[in-house]
């Protein structure tokens, strides 16, 4: 039997848990509005531009791999496998390499087939060494514009470095596009001839509306450059490389790669055009080393502050589901006694 103390210890009890139930309603909200108070991310989307299959090493779904041809993949992945297969510049895969397939990823998201608050590009052999220990994109973003790969540095500067490797007449006749249809660029085009620190790679993460931006700038340049030159396809291309190889003799041993090479020209001149909208539109850049999947030096790296942040980010998650569980078990455990006890 309970005695009359026990009785009034009870009764005290379930009254001073009438507080506990409007604390488990208010536990409740903030579970079902956690996502939106707490821990609301971002969507990223990373993609692994491809030509030819190779040993992936990434399983986080924020990537997936694009490639334009189905036979180059014979292996199965656990990523999604965008197949940019047609398109505008599909005629243009080898000349534009990875930027052709970065082309049709932005019609996709244009046409809204693909959606996501941020947008990366990855190799299938250079990438940011993170692979899938994401950081917290939202961190960063907070104090940064973009999220780029360490630059290298050129002795002498952006132009003299590619009229060495590459062919010298279009980085004039780039800067003469730019001038005419982009002219809010012409000023920083010129800043950056001497540029030494140079992104290359194409490796970035953007914001969306940033990636939109920086897209129509590249493409609009790149297209007006085929439409000078009259380029249609691959073909065109290493037939204009050809004649100039032929006019220039004297060129050839410092452009030792060769035609074939010499023909990714849109490529080349792409990797020149981001560092000139990052130049002027960036102020301050997240840079993370980039590895090469050869190299097992730089395969993975982990950061643990962002590993820190996320971890606080899901101890909170953790503490408001126990909490509302146990609330809810102390209450049901109280209301027995209360309708079983005749206090």
């Amino acid at each position: 039997m309970i005695n009359d103390i026990q009785k009034k210890c009870i009764k005290l009890i379930i009254k001073r848990c009438k507080l506990l139930k409007y604390f488990l309603i208010l536990s409740l909200v903030l579970n079902y509005f956690q996502n939106y108070l707490i821990t609301k991310k971002s969507t990223l989307k990373i993609f692994i531009m491809a030509h030819k299959d190779f040993e992936n090493f990434r399983y986080n779904p924020v990537y997936s791999i694009v490639v334009d041809d189905k036979s180059f993949l014979k292996n199965k992945y656990n990523l999604k496998i965008i197949y940019a297969n047609e398109g505008k510049l599909y005629k243009f895969k080898r000349s534009y390499s990875e930027i052709s397939q970065l082309y049709y990823i932005y019609t996709l998201y244009k046409k809204g087939k693909i959606t996501s608050d941020y947008i990366g590009l990855n190799h299938y052999r250079r990438y940011f060494n993170f692979t899938d220990n994401i950081p917290d994109i939202d961190e960063i973003f907070r104090n940064h514009d973009v999220i780029l790969n360490k630059p290298r540095h050129f002795i002498k500067g952006m132009k003299d470095q590619y009229c060495y490797w590459h062919i010298c007449q279009n980085y004039d006749e780039l800067l003469n596009i730019i001038k005419d249809i982009r002219p809010e660029y012409y000023e920083t085009a010129l800043k950056t001839i001497n540029l030494q620190n140079v992104n290359i790679c194409n490796l970035f993460i953007m914001k969306k509306k940033d990636f939109f931006d920086y897209c129509k700038f590249m493409f609009d340049i790149l297209l007006e450059f085929d439409k000078r030159h009259n380029f249609t396809s691959d073909e065109d291309v290493l037939k204009y490389v050809k004649n100039y190889y032929s006019m220039n003799k004297n060129s050839i041993r410092r452009n030792f790669q060769g035609v074939l090479y010499q023909s990714r020209v849109q490529s080349f001149l792409s990797e020149r055009i981001g560092n000139i909208y990052y130049y002027k539109n960036f102020r301050n850049a997240k840079l993370f080393p980039h590895g090469n999947y050869k190299n097992e030096n730089n395969s993975i790296t982990f950061y643990s502050n962002y590993l820190k942040v996320n971890n606080n980010k899901f101890i909170m998650k953790l503490i408001i589901k126990k909490i509302s569980f146990i609330s809810l078990i102390i209450i049901c455990f109280l209301n027995f006694f209360n309708n079983n006890i005749n206090i």
